[in-house]
């Protein structure tokens, strides 16, 4: 299964020490969403951890691919507003920030190497209009007692849908086997597996 890792969203005292602490585990991938960080902390943030450049997934000021060299983008359902074709406007993947071509997605004209999604429901992971390598399913919707989220329904969606599809949020040793079960391609820990190394960073002030 794909292991992918989250950024806690605020800042920590010593982080970049504890994301290299954490990327020792083999994680696929680390996504790095910063929702309050500006453009100059952000590239100051991915100045220290050079080499996981390779792996890391930007959510915001997604144009630092190119002078990063990162693996790739992601996207969600906000974005979609300000999604451009290619036909619509001519040289419009030159310059808006989001545009498709050739069923690709463009980033003010950087096609990034990785494109993920984090969707809300099934309806969001089938109608995207562009190619992804994975997308995000929020565990929170799983409820393996509830008939609301029939594991059966998940199940058979799973099976059906030609998407590479990750659970994603406070996943836990125990889910990750009924994950696999259900057919999903992965799994991604976001602020929750950050709590067990908030101690790290006591020892090291």
């Amino acid at each position: 299964m794909i292991k992918i890792l989250f950024t806690y969203p605020q800042a920590l005292p010593h982080e970049t020490r504890l994301i290299e602490n954490l990327m020792n585990e083999e994680w696929d991938f680390l996504h790095v969403q910063k929702p309050d960080y500006s453009r100059d902390e952000l590239i100051n943030f991915l100045e220290l951890i050079p080499q996981y450049h390779h792996k890391i997934i930007l959510h915001n000021h997604r144009d630092l691919i190119k002078e990063f060299d990162l693996a790739g983008v992601n996207l969600n359902r906000r974005d979609m507003a300000e999604l451009s074709f290619e036909d619509e406007l001519t040289s419009a993947c030159d310059i808006r920030d989001f545009c498709v071509k050739n069923g690709r997605i463009m980033i003010k004209g950087i096609q990034p190497d990785l494109v993920t999604f984090t969707a809300q429901n099934f309806r969001d992971i089938e109608s995207l209009p562009f190619h992804t390598d994975y997308v995000f399913y929020s565990s929170s919707n799983i409820d393996l007692s509830s008939s609301i989220n029939d594991p059966e329904i998940l199940q058979s969606f799973l099976i059906q849908t030609n998407k590479k599809v990750i659970a994603m949020g406070e996943v836990n040793n125990d889910q990750i086997k009924i994950f696999e079960e259900l057919g999903f391609d992965g799994y991604a820990m976001l602020g929750g597996i950050w709590e067990k190394y908030f101690t790290f960073v006591e020892t090291i002030q």
